[in-house]
């Protein structure tokens, strides 16, 4: 009996519409992945997913804004339709900040955790069952930010940590379930 390993072929990533997310975008369809580009600006999304296509990749952009429900399902639904799984999560979007703790309005902590931590999870946890059922993966783009707190960082450096604490959870629970 031959042993086959699976092969994942279908990955989201967040944030795909530059940086980052565009650049493992890219690297990933140079790969062979069926490439999901996600992002809040379409416009970046269907840049990054010519890059993609001028190269012979397969892939897809969808607009999606991470704190939106709405958004998330159709994203999920429709990488599902199109490629028949999700096996790979790439969650990348993010928001920053600038300035001094003292001089900082609370809209600023909200706007950062709403994106880098609730809307990892409102992401995340819908798409955990994909992720499951596949044995794929879920990676979470960090920062070194997300180990020590830096002067006028505050609301990001908090986020990631938040997000670090999530991700090491996920892997605990996870251990049996063949998630990676």
């Amino acid at each position: 009996m031959i042993h086959m390993e699976r092969v994942f072929k279908n990955i989201c990533i967040t944030g795909a519409g530059n940086g980052i997310g565009r650049a493992i975008a890219i690297a990933m369809s140079k790969e062979g992945y069926n490439v999901v580009c996600a992002d809040i600006d379409l416009i970046q999304a269907n840049e990054t997913l010519e890059i993609i296509l001028d190269n012979n990749g397969s892939g897809i952009s969808i607009e999606m804004d991470v704190t939106k429900s709405a958004d998330i399902k159709k994203m999920i639904k429709d990488t599902v339709v199109k490629y028949g799984s999700l096996d790979i999560l790439v969650n990348n979007a993010g928001v920053s900040m600038r300035g001094d703790f003292a001089e900082l309005k609370p809209d600023v902590f909200n706007q950062v955790f709403n994106t880098n931590v609730i809307g990892v999870t409102n992401l995340t946890i819908p798409a955990m069952v994909h992720l499951k059922a596949n044995k794929g993966s879920l990676i979470f783009i960090s920062s070194l930010a997300g180990i020590r707190g830096l002067p006028g960082l505050s609301a990001y450096c908090s986020s990631k940590m938040a997000l670090r604490a999530i991700a090491e959870s996920i892997r605990i629970e996870e251990a049996e379930s063949g998630l990676h």
